[in-house]
Order: C-alpha cells, then structure tokens, then sequence
C-alpha cells in the first residue's frame, strides 16, 4: 500500500528577503533544464518497466497522488535489491539526466550578470533536482533558491541491514496547501512566485513595489501556464517550449546539442504549455505578457 505524503513535519514557509534584480527567470526544471521527466527517468534506471509501473500505480491511485506513487516505485526499486540500491546510487542515477548544452549555456550567460538573478520553480522534487545541479556545477546559477517538493530519507533496517524510505512532501505545505484549480495539489506556480517576488520586495522596502523585478520564465508544462496568466504582466516574457519530446529520454545521459535533440524527436508527447493557454482563451485568459516560443 502507498501512504499518502507526511504531514507531521511539514516545512514552514521560507520568508527570507531574496536579493533585488532588474531582471528574474524562473525555469521550470523537467523537460526545461532537464531534457526529461525526473520523476520517471530515476526509477528507470534502475527499472525497465519503471514507467509503466508508474502509469499502472496512478491510473489506480490518480494523478493527485503522483508524488507517492514515485515514493513508492523508488522505494520498490530498492526493496526489490535486497537492500542493496542506496540513496547515493538513486542521487547518482538523477545527477545524469540529459539536458541542452544550450540551456545550459543560458543559465551560465544570465547568471553571469548581477543584475540578472534565477530561481527553479518546479513540481519535481529538491532531492533529484539538487543532485544534477551538483554533479553539473549548476548551483551557484540559482541565486534566488529552488522552489519545489521535498524529498526526504528515513533510514531502518530490514534484515539486520541499514534501508532507507523515501517519500515527498508537497511544497504547497509551506503555505498549507492552495486552492488553485489548474495546478495540482503539491505545487502552485502561481503562489510560489508571489511569494518569490513578495521577498524580493521586501528586500528594498525603500524602493516600494518598483522593486518589482522583470520576469522572464521558461517552462513547457500545462502547470506553467498558471503564472503566465495570473502573474506576469505586459513588462514580462513567458518562453513557452514548443515542439515534440525526444523519444526514449529515459536511456540518455548527460548534455545534448540542439541539433542531435532535434532529430531525436518523436514527434509524440507535444509539450503541454501552448495547449493550456489555448484552452485558457476559450475560456477568456489571455495572458498579459509577451509570449514567445522555443524548441531544441
């Protein structure tokens, strides 16, 4: 059976002024600087039939339980080898996702400039995502913090061995959970970037809301509309990917060059984004900021 993310040790929510910036990007993280699915590209690596494991556990439990159910296969994983899968080796595993080395070279030339600063806001999770931003020296680029859930270890024992447990405890538990009906319950891109942008402010009392930075933020998924449409403003760039998702993600490591991502291309699985702001105008929300596209 799969337990439901904990909630007796919920963080509290990070009210720390974050530094003033003319400008901020806010990247999303799968399928954005990782040229994948995190949640399901670890599993893999230690499952052939990870993914459609994974499919199986939420068409039985729903997509709100997807985090759990990514608990559960990880876990799975490293019942199923006696023990012998430890949390270095699933940290290992997500340190070698693909990626664009020209994203990468983005995040370099942004984080290059003071005026400029970068902040993840992502709906995966801050043990697979802080492990490839450590194996690629990508951390020092985020200076306004990573935004996502939580991925904790508990350590027991089976069989006399040290095992360790992993579960995921939703972000939106910092600010006790939200109510916003086009993100899924563990994370509101909306509500993290008014929280981002309220510390910012903050930072500069004197300077009132002019504090304000511009915002560009990059993401591909039907959860980055949201902030697209309730956050950003005529001043604010949304770069929205475009496309087709490379196939087999899963048996790729390490970076990509646009050109080679191009071709690999399935030509199924299209990135979400442009459909859900499409659908969002049908029902009267346009955004206010300008939108571009991009693609590998």
């Amino acid at each position: 059976s799969i337990a439901p993310h904990p909630r007796g040790e919920e963080p509290k929510t990070n009210d720390c002024p974050l530094p003033p910036v003319v400008t901020l990007f806010a990247w999303d993280f799968d399928w954005t600087i990782v040229n994948c699915n995190s949640d399901e590209y670890v599993p893999s690596r230690f499952d052939v039939a990870a993914e459609e494991r994974l499919r199986g556990l939420i068409r039985s439990l729903g997509p709100d339980r997807w985090h759990d159910c990514v608990a559960s296969l990880i876990n799975s994983c490293v019942a199923e080898g006696e023990g012998r899968l430890s949390r270095h080796e699933v940290c290992e595993a997500a340190a070698s996702m693909p990626y664009l080395a020209d994203v990468r070279r983005s995040l370099e030339d942004v984080a290059a400039d003071a005026a400029q600063g970068q902040v993840i806001v992502s709906d995966g999770n801050d043990e697979f995502i802080s492990a490839f931003l450590k194996k690629n020296d990508l951390e020092r680029c985020f200076t306004h913090g990573i935004e996502t859930n939580f991925g904790i270890w508990e350590e027991g024992t089976r069989g006399g061995d040290a095992v360790h447990a992993f579960s995921v405890v939703h972000q939106s538990s910092k600010y006790g959970g939200h109510s916003c009906g086009r993100c899924p319950p563990n994370l509101c891109k909306s509500q993290v970037l008014r929280n981002i942008l309220s510390r910012i402010n903050r930072s500069s009392p004197e300077n009132g809301d002019t504090s304000r930075p511009r915002i560009v933020y990059v993401g591909d998924g039907f959860n980055d509309a949201c902030p697209a449409l309730h956050v950003l403003n005529e001043e604010d760039v949304l770069l929205a990917r475009d496309g087709a998702k490379i196939s087999d993600p899963n048996s790729r490591m390490g970076p990509q060059e646009d050109a080679h991502a191009f071709r690999a291309q399935s030509g199924q699985g299209k990135f979400a984004i442009l459909s859900a702001l499409k659908r969002a105008e049908r029902e009267g929300l346009v955004p206010k900021c300008r939108v571009c596209t991009w693609n590998s």
